[in-house]
């Protein structure tokens, strides 16, 4: 049974990390459920405690699942090994004897450097209303594209420096386009990753060198400047809130500290943000994540996942595969299934976070063939159960443990739904103390019909059909508010 997961945007409230189980809107009623915007809302100063008052946009509680994207001059080198990390190539290839530095050598010789490989990141097959097509083929509500990562190119025209794809490589403003795509569409909201530090630059304390002779060189497109946080980071960070107006902004490479380790003055870039969000005609609701070293508005949990269900919302962002930025050299069966991702998925939700699953595109802007497979396939299980997941929020605890198949819940109005990961047969039971009664309705999203429930033992049994939707997880929704 098709459905639009638009329709499934609620705005259930959570009450100390679990659901007042009312009718909806009680919930709402209850806690404001404010969004960020509108008159008497007095301006964010650039502290942390003003910050600190800034709520978690329901949008954003309600999204569950976006696509990080790791795009730049290291997808064009893809890689060294099968499990490296592509996007930290300059890194390692800076160490003598590591994979990358013998890799570079072999490879390219000791006199070409990373900078050199520029012209051959040409993004000369980049569609960005394909992939923001496939973005919503995959159930997406929300993507985060590096605007600039730890190797300081930038993925757009910054004033502040030449090394940006409009002036080299691509000679395309690769973030303006994904962005103008996204707002064209207007189904998948749009947002950005900027590293604050990098691995190497003049003004961090760490020019670039040739790591083979030790011999200092030019970075290309560098423009010099005295403070790297004043007269470079932040105004960087300015450009990309103003110019973009991003829905998201997701920092990283915080402890590429400059010399001295003075700290990064996040607060100002934040206030400037959340006030140009919410001084507007129509206000809206923009999220930060926590590596401003500062003030933020979710949790970051890398490559894994929240073991308990948390009241702080909270994202867990993981690889598909080994590397974040494409890597060539990783075979296919060292990329996650799609039985893992859904299941994972469903795992984050219920603990009251969201996933925001990566892609590494190739150098010329195609979106890796096992990679676009996944996006789609979680698509179309969210396609037939996205009811248990957008705008769903999570109940008195997430789970069963010890159960033979693993069980999963999450609260949207007027429906309790059981999430089990894999495909149950004959009898499904669990503990007899959710929320049903002598009238709820047990369904099972993809079917048509009822099911046959009956209470025996301390202990809710549910006959499962004989032919279920899908084999990787199965949503049996309690219809408790009738």
């Amino acid at each position: 049974m098709a459905v639009n997961r638009r329709q499934f945007m609620t705005t259930a409230a959570a009450v100390g990390g679990a659901v007042l189980l009312a009718p909806p809107g009680t919930a709402q009623a209850l806690t404001g459920a404010a969004v960020p915007g509108g008159s008497g809302i007095p301006d964010y100063q650039p502290t942390k405690a003003s910050l600190d008052t800034h709520p978690v946009p329901r949008w954003y509680k309600d999204a569950k699942f976006g696509i990080f994207v790791h795009w730049g001059i290291y997808s064009v080198i893809a890689g060294a090994t099968p499990r490296s990390a592509s996007e930290w190539y300059l890194w390692y290839q800076s160490t003598k004897d590591t994979a990358e530095w013998k890799y570079h050598r072999d490879t390219y010789g000791e006199d070409v450097t990373y900078d050199d490989l520029i012209p051959q990141f040409k993004a000369e097959k980049y569609d960005p209303d394909a992939w923001v097509k496939l973005f919503e083929q995959a159930g997406a509500e929300y993507f985060a594209l590096t605007s600039k990562h730890h190797d300081g190119f930038a993925l757009y025209p910054s004033k502040v420096t030449d090394r940006h794809s409009v002036a080299y490589g691509p000679k395309r403003d690769l973030v303006g386009e994904l962005m103008t795509a996204a707002r064209r569409r207007g189904t998948v909201r749009p947002g950005l990753y900027y590293s604050l530090g990098e691995y190497f630059n003049p003004a961090i304390g760490r020019p670039m060198r040739n790591f083979y002779t030790d011999e200092e060189i030019p970075m290309t497109g560098y423009k010099p400047v005295e403070d790297y946080i004043g007269d470079y980071e932040l105004k960087q960070l300015y450009e990309i809130i103003d110019r973009y107006d991003p829905e998201l902004l997701w920092a990283d490479g915080q402890w590429f500290r400059p010399t001295g380790n003075p700290p990064w003055r996040s607060e100002e870039p934040m206030a400037h943000y959340y006030n140009q969000a919410k001084n507007r005609e129509r206000p809206k609701g923009v999220v930060i994540n926590d590596r401003f070293d500062t003030h933020f508005d979710f949790a970051t949990y890398e490559q894994r996942t929240n073991p308990t269900m948390d009241p702080q919302k909270w994202e867990c962002c993981m690889t598909m595969g080994y590397s974040w930025g494409y890597n060539k050299h990783e075979p296919d069966e060292d990329y996650k299934t799609s039985e893992f991702l859904i299941q994972l998925l469903a795992d984050v939700v219920s603990k009251n976070g969201n996933l925001l699953l990566n892609i590494g595109p190739k150098a010329d802007g195609t979106i890796p063939e096992i990679m676009q497979e996944r996006l789609k396939d979680i698509g179309a299980w969210l396609k037939v159960n996205g009811p248990a997941i957008y705008g769903s929020t999570p109940w008195v605890r997430a789970e069963e443990e010890g159960s033979a198949l693993g069980i999963r819940y999450t609260v949207s109005p007027g429906k309790f739904n059981i999430i089990v990961l894999g495909a149950p047969s004959g009898t499904l039971s669990v503990p007899g103390d959710i929320p049903i009664s002598a009238t709820s309705r047990v369904r099972l999203l993809g079917t048509s019909g009822s099911l046959r429930w009956t209470r025996r033992d301390g202990k809710i049994n549910i006959t499962v059909p004989s032919s279920l939707p899908s084999r990787i997880a199965n949503v049996f929704t309690v219809d408790w508010a009738r």
